[in-house]
């Protein structure tokens, strides 16, 4: 064989990485969990990530400013512009998305940094890098997370759009069955639609003693102090509807007592409405809203919790679980998403109906009793074999 071809053959090819969910300099805890997949897969292939910053001439006023190119732990991130008018031209945002990724693609794939094109999220990044993939001729995987087929397909003209990206791509990568039927369901391929359950940081979510996390958050955090006759419950996440804390809320008023008590990490675009609940619910005594809490000391609520609460009404493969079971934390959840694939022993916590308030508060009551039978060792692979597996498929492309 030729050496220049054998050459060829053996070097594993660049991916470009895009999603607009990753960390920057302004907003640096911003879809870590892509950023672990990230930083595994950067030590597979070279790796680029381009995350694009949505700009409204508004933003020069109200945002802080965003840096165009960054290193963040070795890897490049640019970060480009693109349009976004809020509430208008919605149908627009992935031609906009995708004009302006362009030029750093373009230059990138000029660089020999873009043989293959690996899109987080189906939209507007899968459909603005599926047109930036035909026209620049570079194969394309899209990863779709959850709330964006869930979600964003019961919307005419983006169920259209979301389509025409799917069936363009090379290889579709999802996080649960659920979501690989639901884009079954669209008309999309089933064999070109791969299931990769997310991976989780064995290293950093590992089992604690209770009694330890707890004097650790004590000693870090004035906002709790733990009490040895309560049962601590742990919700974590955005304040939006599909993460269904307002369900969460009404469950604990329906068993409110002194021996439950709900610690809430935790902001979003809900803040005024959850605040608005607690009070009218009288549930001030009950509960502890702690804000953001950096993501290095995650591990320790989830070990001095009893319970860990994720009461949404969609996802895909929730990394709280994994991380929360790694950490010898049960769970009550939603059946949602890949959450059957993860609690799959009744050891590991109970799942129940999604926006049903009464199934919840019924399943946390069960759920607090099981930290204290102590968990079986729960096995899941870590964001190295989910890295594997995800280069894997982009090195056949």
């Amino acid at each position: 064989m030729n050496p220049i071809k054998k050459n060829h053959i053996a070097r594993k090819r660049s991916v470009v990485l895009i999603s607009n969910l990753y960390p920057n300099n302004s907003e640096t805890t911003k879809g870590l969990f892509i950023k672990q997949l990230a930083d595994s897969l950067s030590n597979l292939c070279e790796l680029t990530v381009v995350s694009p910053i949505p700009f409204h001439p508004l933003d020069l006023i109200r945002k802080p400013a965003i840096i165009n190119k960054e290193e963040i732990d070795g890897i490049t991130v640019f970060h480009p512009r693109y349009i976004v008018i809020p509430k208008i031209l919605r149908s627009l945002i992935g031609y906009f998305f995708s004009k302006g990724i362009f030029k750093t693609i373009k230059q990138l794939q000029q660089q020999g940094k873009a043989d293959i094109i690996s899109a987080h999220w189906t939209y507007p990044d899968g459909y603005g890098a599926s047109l930036v993939a035909r026209k620049l001729n570079i194969p394309f995987s899209i990863h779709a997370l959850g709330c964006d087929i869930n979600d964003y397909t019961k919307y005419k003209i983006r169920r259209k759009l979301i389509i025409d990206a799917l069936n363009c791509s090379n290889i579709n990568i999802v996080k649960s069955q659920a979501l690989k039927d639901k884009i079954t369901s669209l008309g999309i391929d089933s064999n070109k639609t791969i299931v990769i359950h997310n991976g989780v940081d064995q290293n950093k979510f590992i089992r604690k003693e209770s009694h330890i996390a707890k004097k650790e958050i004590e000693s870090i955090s004035d906002k709790i102090k733990f009490d040895t006759k309560t049962k601590y419950c742990l919700f974590i996440g955005n304040f939006q509807i599909e993460k269904g804390l307002n369900y969460l809320l009404d469950a604990i008023y329906k068993i409110r007592n002194e021996q439950i008590h709900l610690i809430i990490i935790g902001s979003g675009p809900l803040q005024y409405e959850i605040e608005s609940q607690i009070k009218r619910l009288d549930l001030t005594n009950h509960l502890t809203l702690l804000g953001r809490v950096e993501h290095q000391h995650i591990p320790q609520y989830m070990s001095a919790c009893d319970l860990l609460c994720l009461p949404s009404l969609r996802e895909g493969c929730p990394n709280v679980v994994l991380e929360s079971l790694s950490c010898g934390t049960p769970v009550v959840a939603s059946n949602v998403g890949a959450v059957p694939d993860i609690i799959n022993k009744d050891e590991f916590g109970v799942i129940v109906p999604a926006c049903n308030a009464t199934a919840l508060a019924k399943g946390i009551t069960e759920g607090l009793i099981l930290k204290e039978k102590d968990l079986p060792k729960f096995e899941w692979y870590s964001w190295q074999e989910n890295a594997i597996k995800v280069n894997n498929e982009l090195q056949k492309l």
